[in-house]
């Protein structure tokens, strides 16, 4: 009976000893997996949190992104307004080139046509006077010419009286004036008053005739030296 209390208790003893290092290995094995399931519940964190950080990096190049493209359109706006300024500040800078170089033309087309102008209002005043020298002219000639035929009248005038006295003196005046050769003197005499009316009547001016084109005959001025030698 001892010996099977003994078989009994040995065997007891046996099995609270696998019992007992049954419920050490299992013990390790708990351990075991609870360590591994921290370190990978950490290592679930970590990509969780790298996660995050990807997605809020992410997040932020986006932004940047969006605000570097907003950047380019405002820049490509100023630049295209500045291009926009540009190409109308070098219009307006051609427009001006342009009304400066035609108001030099008009401006060297006003000084051609005020020296024009001065030219042919000196050459009117020019013209005016010597219209006025040529009326002063004619006057003067006119009043020469109206002289000159007072005096021709005259000197007609008087000639033509000397020739009726002298085709009234009868021969006995010229026999009783003693001198020699009386008939040939009377003949003498007639031949110088009728030589004498001709060179008269054709000294005597005419104005129609002188416009028509006549030679004008000189005036006999020697024929009162003649006369006073004829006797």
């Amino acid at each position: 009976m001892n010996t099977t209390h003994r078989a009994m208790l040995a065997a007891g003893l046996a099995g609270a000893l696998l019992l007992a290092a049954g419920g050490a290995r299992a013990q390790g094995i708990e351990d075991k997996l609870r360590s591994q399931l921290r370190s990978t519940v950490q290592e679930l964190r970590q990509l969780q949190d790298g996660q995050a950080q990807l997605q809020a990096d992410k997040a932020a190049a986006e932004k940047q992104r969006d605000d570097a493209l907003a950047q380019l359109k405002t820049a490509q706006a100023q630049l295209a307004a500045a291009r926009g300024d540009s190409g109308a500040g070098a219009a307006a800078k051609r427009a001006l080139a342009q009304e400066r170089a035609l108001r030099e033309q008009d401006a060297q087309s006003l000084a051609k046509y005020k020296s024009s102008n001065e030219a042919l209002l000196a050459a009117a005043r020019a013209h005016d006077a010597q219209r006025a020298q040529w009326r002063d002219d004619v006057a003067a000639r006119d009043m020469q010419l109206t002289t000159c035929e007072a005096h021709n009248a005259a000197l007609y005038r008087v000639g033509h009286e000397i020739l009726e006295a002298y085709e009234h003196v009868g021969f006995g005046a010229i026999v009783a004036s003693r001198q020699p050769f009386a008939q040939s003197a009377r003949v003498k005499y007639d031949e110088l008053a009728q030589r004498y009316g001709d060179a008269l009547y054709a000294g005597k001016y005419d104005r129609a005739a002188r416009s028509a084109g006549a030679a004008p005959v000189p005036t006999p001025a020697a024929s009162g030296g003649v006369a006073a030698g004829a006797p």
